[in-house]
């Protein structure tokens, strides 16, 4: 099924998704953002594809086919009992009920028939699909969707992408086959879904939820209700004293002195941490300006190991990638440096062995 020239395997969870392909040194990991995709449900399909883009090029992922894996944290599935194919209404409404219930607009679902039993499983079609667009933008062909699950126990999905359950994967063409949602997938909101042959693919649209609206409506009233509240009852309580935040980049050094409503924070940072980082700055020819910006206010801060280097692609959006090894209080005194210059950029993260940042300038 998956091509024998540099394969690659998505594996999706409910924080990002992790890629292999033998021709990268690692497994490069893609971390959701809120901005990007809450509870599951893509917020700006726009941004993410273009940060998705930005990934596949910082990592020269090589087109090729690619399989789908999806974790259990993703998918609903309910198992079904195995009986005749001319299984009772009852039954059926059962699986309708399901399928409405499950929190997504667009669903990718398939009853999967094992010697055991028949296990409906569907997932949010948007967020798989809006993956794997990208990937097949870039070059690649997307030749199967597959739940995890159907690996069995022996294979630990739970840590994600390893060497180990990559082999399974690879060596189990059958189930790639066989668990396929997006091929010959029955249609689960027909009565035939329980037949023995198979149909079409036939995706639509589920029903909205009459469930959503009600809960809409007691949120909008619990709103009006605690926004009264406020307004009688709020206005004659004193104050609280405001709470003192010490930052997780910096250390708090607060005055024996001074009252409790002054506070004097001191920012203390090692500059040899600083001056082990090296800070690459992608750039086109037409935004010198801004590289430059960025380089004289990251040399301010403390940072020394920064170099300019012209890109043979630039991206729309400009990110910030972070190598896994650069301590969290480093990045977060980075990106607030970076933000400065580049209010919408994103973050990224790769499996880099050393302290690197690599900011990206894109034409927005």
């Amino acid at each position: 099924m998956l091509s024998k020239n540099h394969p690659i395997i998505i594996f999706i969870d409910r924080v990002g998704f992790s890629v292999y392909q033998d021709t990268l040194t690692n497994i490069p990991r893609f971390n959701f953002t809120p901005d990007l995709v809450a509870n599951l449900d893509v917020v700006n399909k726009e941004q993410f594809s273009n940060i998705i883009g930005t990934f596949i090029q910082i990592n020269k992922i090589v087109p090729s086919s690619f399989a789908v894996i999806l974790s259990d944290t993703i998918i609903y599935i309910k198992d079904l009992a195995k009986s005749h194919p001319n299984v009772g209404q009852e039954q059926k409404n059962e699986v309708q009920n399901f399928l409405e219930n499950v929190p997504f607009e667009e669903v990718l679902a398939k009853v999967i028939k094992t010697e055991q039993k028949n296990t409906l499983c569907a997932v949010n079609k948007d967020l798989v699909m809006t993956i794997a667009d990208v990937f097949v933008n870039k070059g690649s062909t997307i030749e199967t969707v597959v739940p995890g699950f159907l690996f069995g126990q022996k294979v630990d999905f739970a840590i994600g992408l390893n060497q180990e359950n990559i082999q399974v994967v690879l060596g189990r063409p059958e189930i790639l086959k066989d668990g396929n949602l997006l091929i010959e997938q029955q249609k689960v909101t027909s009565p035939e879904i329980f037949a023995e042959q198979k149909e079409p693919v036939s995706e639509g649209k589920k029903p909205q939820n009459i469930r959503q609206f009600m809960l809409i409506g007691v949120f909008v009233t619990l709103l009006v209700i605690l926004t009264v509240v406020y307004f009688n009852l709020g206005v004659s309580q004193t104050p609280l004293p405001a709470k003192k935040i010490k930052s997780s980049s910096a250390a708090t050094i607060s005055n024996p002195t001074a009252n409790s409503t002054s506070v004097q924070n001191v920012v203390t940072v090692s500059p040899i941490d600083l001056r082990n980082v090296k800070i690459k700055i992608v750039q086109s020819s037409k935004i010198d300006a801004v590289a430059d910006n960025l380089k004289n206010e990251l040399l301010r801060i403390g940072f020394q190991d920064i170099s300019e280097i012209l890109g043979d692609s630039i991206p729309e959006k400009s990110s910030v990638v972070f190598s896994e090894i650069v301590p969290s209080d480093i990045r977060n005194i980075a990106i607030a440096e970076i933000k400065k210059i580049l209010p919408d950029v994103s973050v990224l993260e790769n499996q880099e062995s050393n302290l690197m940042i690599t900011i990206l300038i894109g034409k927005s």
